[in-house]
């Protein structure tokens, strides 16, 4: 039997590598789209999903700070207008000639004082403002105190002079 002759391969590489290249590119209509989300793989699109989801933590943070510093700033006020309506209170409460007066003290922003209440007089009125001007952490003080009238039974040279006891 006498051998056959193979056609060499090496040859048919060669002229298929020839023509590849010869050949001009497709025009871009013609290419492959770009890979849509169906096409990408799970591990990329769940890294998108963790990249999203932190943004939007870290904005949350970023509002939360916010709201937190805000809240801090209004309860560090309230302090320091409890303090101020404590000294005020104090101060009226300690002074003797205003024992009888029922004030009550509030406190605002800013350093304003309310005082409301009844007081015998005048003077004791006055006393009364000047106590809360004069403390510390007041800035205004907004008076609504008003002066009680003097009953008639209460005034001596009003009182009806007593009766004759009939002899």
């Amino acid at each position: 039997m006498q051998p056959r002759h193979r056609p060499s391969t090496v040859p048919a590489l060669i002229l298929g590598a020839g023509l590849l290249l010869a050949t001009p590119p497709a025009p871009a209509s013609a290419q492959a789209p770009e890979p849509g989300p169906q096409d990408r793989g799970a591990a990329e699109r769940a890294g998108e999903q963790v990249d999203r989801f932190l943004n939007r933590l870290q904005q949350n943070f970023r509002n939360l700070s916010d709201d937190v510093r805000q809240r801090a700033a209004e309860v560090q006020q309230r302090v320091e207008d409890l303090g101020v309506e404590a000294r005020v209170y104090s101060r009226i409460r300690w002074d003797k000639a205003l024992t009888g007066a029922e004030i009550a003290i509030e406190s605002k922003e800013g350093g304003v004082v309310v005082l409301h209440g009844t007081v015998p007089d005048a003077d004791l009125r006055r006393k009364a403002v000047r106590l809360a001007v004069e403390t510390v952490g007041v800035e205004r003080v907004q008076d609504n105190l008003t002066i009680a009238a003097v009953a008639p039974a209460d005034d001596p040279a009003s009182a009806p002079a007593p009766a004759e006891s009939p002899r």
